[in-house]
């Protein structure tokens, strides 16, 4: 994807991370695969990357994409079929080399949450602080219980809770180990939204004051944004891209990846030239005018009264809380979606739209309008 004046200064901005990468690297994961039994393709393929101690790293893709099975072959639970992950420089291996499924330093939660159905919450939170004094074990339930709402639930059995109240349980007991490293599947996707930003919160400090690793699955990009360090976009089983949060989401290599993070349009090039816009025409006579381009619908400009760039039709307008969506159609035919805050704005309306030349994204090599 090619973006005006981006390319260089991502580059200066990138460099420290690698080299931060390459000193401190605390996960390395080379050349992974692992295909099902009786499959005919890989659930995941030829991925490497390293993760530098206390980062924070979101796995994100389509339903499908191998995010799971990825994160199980880090736990240890899975066998991969090439390729090796390795923790401080010593290999994490899989059920057939270890009598007990998993990795010492690694916890991972996962959509079943994985407690022990029929020992109490408590004894769920217990386990892993089997080494600690009485004492501290009580003090450390006690604190876990009060920051994730759980203290009045402490003698049900995990079967009598609700699916919000085992993955807050679930949560409280993988902070409870300390582990070196944290895999995390979904782990929002049932919290109630009043809890939601108070036990994020809390995550996000104990992970930044044990320098834990955290990697999280994630189908909200909203979160890998505002929570990772890094981002790893997954699709077929293979690695599309993997970056900091600013370039995947400034950067992205494909439609299929900015249609992740944001609400966007995909037109041809072509679509553009009655539009006078400024650069089109040098482009066009580099690139040409077949290449997919996107438009991310917030960077549109919709205006009731003055001069823009295009005229367009509202065909139907929705209301998403603190703005409009509209939906829009120019006299070239091309359908645009936009956002305004303008309640005046009706179906049938008129309405002119401005965006400049370098909000557009560009992907030349790209000719497939199919995202």
């Amino acid at each position: 994807m090619l973006k005006a004046n981006s390319f260089r200064l991502w580059t200066l901005s990138f460099l420290p991370f690698i080299f931060f990468s390459y000193i401190y690297k605390m996960l390395s994961v080379k050349n992974l695969s692992m295909r099902y039994h009786e499959a005919t393709f890989d659930a995941v393929h030829d991925i490497s990357f390293d993760l530098p101690k206390g980062s924070k790293l979101a796995i994100v893709g389509e339903s499908g994409s191998g995010k799971t099975t990825l994160l199980k072959l880090l736990a240890g639970l899975f066998d991969p079929s090439a390729g090796e992950i390795q923790l401080n420089e010593s290999r994490v291996l899989g059920p057939s080399h270890n009598l007990v499924a998993g990795h010492e330093h690694i916890r991972i939660v996962l959509q079943d949450y994985g407690l022990k159905k029929n020992q109490s919450l408590k004894e769920n939170l217990e386990y892993p602080l089997r080494y600690f004094t009485p004492a501290e074990q009580e003090q450390k339930i006690a604190s876990l219980a009060k920051i994730f709402h759980i203290k009045n639930l402490l003698d049900r059995k995990s079967y009598q809770l609700s699916g919000g109240q085992q993955q807050r349980a679930a949560i409280a007991t993988c902070f409870a180990a300390n582990p070196q490293v944290m895999l995390m599947d979904e782990p929002f996707s049932n919290l109630d939204v009043l809890l939601a930003d108070h036990i994020r919160m809390y995550m996000m400090k104990e992970v930044k004051k044990n320098k834990t690793s955290l990697i999280f699955v994630t189908h909200q990009t909203d979160d890998a944004l505002a929570l990772a360090d890094i981002i790893i976009v997954m699709r077929n089983g293979a690695l599309v891209q993997i970056g900091s949060v600013e370039e995947i989401y400034d950067q992205p290599v494909s439609p299929y990846v900015a249609a992740l993070f944001s609400d966007i349009n995909f037109f041809r090039f072509s679509k553009l030239e009655d539009l006078k816009l400024k650069d089109y025409k040098p482009c066009e006579k580099e690139l040409g005018n077949n290449f997919v381009t996107g438009i991310r619908s917030h960077d549109i400009e919709v205006l009731t009264k003055g001069k823009g760039l295009t005229k367009a039709v509202v065909i139907r307008k929705e209301f998403h809380g603190d703005q409009y969506k509209l939906f829009l159609r120019l006299p070239n035919k091309l359908q645009l979606k936009a956002f305004t805050e303008d309640i005046s704005i009706q179906d049938g309306d008129v309405v002119k739209l401005n965006f400049t030349f370098d909000d557009l994204l560009l992907f030349p090599n790209q000719t497939n309008l199919e995202v």
